[in-house]
C-alpha cells in the first residue's frame, strides 16, 4: 500500500499519475459532450462513475507514496481550471449534467464528496490490507453502476417484481458485479492464495451490498456501499486483521 508520506516519485509513479490525470480529464470531457448532445444523464453519470472509480482503485495502492496521487489530482484540477477559465459556468453545467432526474447539481456534489470521504476513511482504516480499499471503491464503481445499467433497460422485463424502487434484475447485477469487484481486488492486491476458494463468503458480501443498494436513497449509496464492503470483508475474509488496535 502507498506510504503516507510525500517523497520522491518512481518512474512508475510518474507514468500512473500522468495517465490518470489525463484520462480522468478526457473521460469527464467526453461525458460532458455526450450530455450536451442529449445522452441520458444516467448514462453519462455512470461513465464517469465507473471510469474514475476504476482509475482510483487500481492505481492508488500501487504508488510508492502520496506524491503520485497528489500529482494525478493536480493534473486533473489544472485541466479543469483551465477549461473553467474559458467557460465560467462549466462547473455548474458539469454538476447538472451528472445529476439524477429530479435532483440538483448540489446532490451530485454531495454524492462525490461523501464518496471521497468514505474512500479516504476506508483507506486509512484498512491500510494493512489494500484489497479492502480497492474492493470498496470497485463495489460502487462496478456493482452499483451495474445495478442501474442493467436495471434501467431490463428491470421488470424478466421478473415483474419491485424491491422498493429497485428491480430484481438490477439487484442481481449489483450482487454479481460486486462479487467480481471483490475477486478482482483479492487477485491483484491480496496475499489470499485462492480467492475462488472463498466464493461463498464473497457472494454473501455481494448479496448484502445488493440489499444496502436497495435501501440507499440518493447519494447515500456512495457512502454506505464502500463502508459496508470494507466491514464485511474485514469480518468474513480477514477476521484477524488489526486496525487501530482492534
Amino acid at each position: 500500500m502507498v506510504d503516507l508520506i510525500f517523497g520522491d516519485m518512481t518512474t512508475m509513479d510518474l507514468i500512473m499519475a500522468g495517465l490518470t490525470g489525463v484520462l480522468s480529464s478526457a473521460v469527464l470531457a467526453i461525458a460532458f459532450k455526450m450530455a450536451l448532445k442529449g445522452t441520458p444523464k444516467w448514462q453519462t453519470r455512470k461513465i464517469v462513475h465507473v471510469s474514475l472509480g476504476t482509475f482510483i482503485a487500481l492505481t492508488v495502492p500501487a504508488y510508492s507514496n502520496l506524491s503520485g496521487p497528489t500529482l494525478a489530482g493536480g493534473i486533473f484540477l489544472t485541466v479543469l481550471i483551465y477549461a473553467w477559465a474559458h467557460k465560467s459556468d462549466l462547473i455548474s453545467e458539469l454538476l447538472i449534467s451528472g445529476s439524477r432526474e429530479g435532483e440538483s447539481g448540489f446532490n451530485t456534489f454531495a454524492s462525490a464528496f461523501m464518496g471521497m470521504i468514505a474512500f479516504i476513511s476506508v483507506f486509512i482504516l484498512f491500510m494493512p490490507e489494500p484489497s479492502i480499499f480497492v474492493a470498496s471503491i470497485l463495489a460502487v464503481s462496478w456493482g452499483d453502476a451495474a445495478g442501474e445499467a442493467v436495471g434501467r433497460p431490463l428491470g421488470g422485463k424478466y421478473v415483474r417484481r419491485k424491491l422498493g424502487q429497485k428491480s430484481v434484475e438490477g439487484s442481481v447485477a449489483v450482487l454479481v458485479f460486486t462479487s467480481i469487484a471483490i475477486l478482482t481486488a483479492l487477485a491483484l492486491f491480496s496475499s489470499v492464495g485462492c480467492p475462488l476458494c472463498i466464493m461463498p463468503q464473497i457472494l454473501l458480501i455481494g448479496a448484502v451490498i445488493a440489499i444496502v443498494e436497495i435501501l440507499s436513497i440518493g447519494w447515500i449509496d456512495n457512502f454506505a456501499i464502500p463502508f459496508a464492503t470494507a466491514l464485511l470483508m474485514w469480518v468474513l475474509l480477514f477476521p484477524g486483521l488489526t486496525i487501530f488496535g482492534m
